[in-house]
């Protein structure tokens, strides 16, 4: 069987199709435009390192005090005996002897030491530098859209009639989960042009 539209006909459907891409435009506009959903994830690596400094080199120095000590006054008797020449060594008294203080400043971009003392000196030291690293990851999405509207359009066959019968239309619908619930309207040709309209269920197998 061969399906004849008229000019009446052809109308309508150019019609009906405008009018469902219209609605569908500011609709569907409203409907998709979400607010934008933001996570930020991060992940914290430490690692520790260690710098030695051998022998480092002071800065600056400076006597911050005196102080006096008692020393022991060293005499040497030397005397020969069996022919074997010995030195005997002999404390007999003590003199005060101002010891200076000096304070030294040991620094880099790793550290900064004092020490202080008569002649002191920093031999070595180590340094335990910690370095973090932070990975952030953004992810931006959209929130669910649990609304959908669809243009719908096409051609059932009658096996008892056998004929055909077209049909354009669209779709609303509310997706809570997989199960989807709506409306569906349009027109369809059956010997006349008729709107139609009809409730929709789907269930969302995959």
């Amino acid at each position: 069987m061969t399906l004849k539209l008229n000019k009446t006909h052809f109308i309508v459907f150019v019609v009906g199709a405008i009018l469902g891409l219209v609605s569908g435009f500011f609709i569907g506009k409203g409907i998709y435009d979400r607010p934008m959903i933001e996570s930020v994830t991060r992940d914290t690596v430490r690692t520790t390192d260690t710098i030695p400094h051998y022998y480092p080199q002071p800065v600056d120095g400076t006597v911050v005090r005196y102080i006096t000590k008692l020393l022991p006054v060293v005499k040497t008797d030397t005397f020969v005996k069996t022919d074997v020449k010995t030195n005997v060594i002999t404390c007999n008294d003590t003199v005060a002897v101002e010891v200076p203080i000096t304070s030294k400043h040991y620094s880099s971009k790793d550290y900064d030491a004092w020490v202080s003392g008569y002649e002191p000196s920093l031999d070595s030291i180590k340094v335990y530098s910690e370095t973090q690293y932070v990975t952030e990851v953004r992810t931006i999405s959209k929130t669910p859209n649990k609304w959908e509207l669809d243009l719908v359009g096409g051609v059932d066959y009658n096996t008892n009639g056998k004929k055909y019968t077209p049909h354009i239309g669209g779709e609303l619908l509310y997706k809570p989960n997989r199960l989807q619930v709506g409306v569906r309207g349009g027109v369809e040709y059956n010997d006349k042009v008729e709107p139609v309209i009809g409730a929709v269920v789907k269930l969302r197998i995959l």
